[in-house]
């Protein structure tokens, strides 16, 4: 599972990772990264707030959790 597929899998919720969520499945120019720094850094350059950029890392967080609940199932 891509970063990408997650976020289009994840549920959108009144939270500000819900909020992220969003954000970040109408952003056509966000690609499918590989780690936090690489998400941190397309943030920062694309003018988040710390507070996006805090969300995006909890959403992250779940993206590498469900990783791992996915290589665990196999």
């Amino acid at each position: 599972m891509t970063f990408r597929e997650y976020i289009k899998a994840r549920r959108i919720t009144d939270t500000p990772a819900g909020e992220f969520t969003k954000d970040a499945r109408a952003d056509g120019r966000l690609r499918d990264v590989q780690s936090w720094p690489e998400l941190r850094r397309y943030l920062q350059k694309s003018g988040a707030t710390p507070a996006a950029i805090a969300a995006g890392h909890i959403v992250w967080k779940g993206y590498r959790a469900a990783l791992k609940a996915q290589g665990a199932q196999t």
